[in-house]
């Protein structure tokens, strides 16, 4: 099956015009993370709720910004959450 996928990888590369050559060929890996360039958010259980950390970078002053936000028990993880995601693109 090796050979299938290097004929295949080769004729590809090499017989299509609009294919790009495998010297400029760019493969790119991705995080399995909620993670974009300019926010992330991590979410973490703790005794009593959930606990929720922001990452923003600021393109402007070229710096991350960190927030720390609870959510209790008795309140809606879902609300909460969406909430705590238009606070901080506002401040962005």
């Amino acid at each position: 099956m090796k050979w299938l996928k290097q004929r295949l990888r080769h004729w590809i590369l090499y017989n299509n015009e609009d294919c790009i050559p495998s010297d400029r060929l760019e493969i790119r890996t991705s995080d399995s993370r909620l993670r974009s360039q300019g926010f992330g958010l991590q979410v973490y259980k703790a005794s009593g709720g959930i606990v929720i950390e922001t990452r923003a970078y600021d393109e402007r002053k070229d710096r991350n910004n960190l927030g720390l936000y609870v959510i209790t028990e008795d309140q809606d993880v879902g609300y909460e959450i969406g909430k705590i995601i238009t606070y901080e693109n506002l401040k962005l």
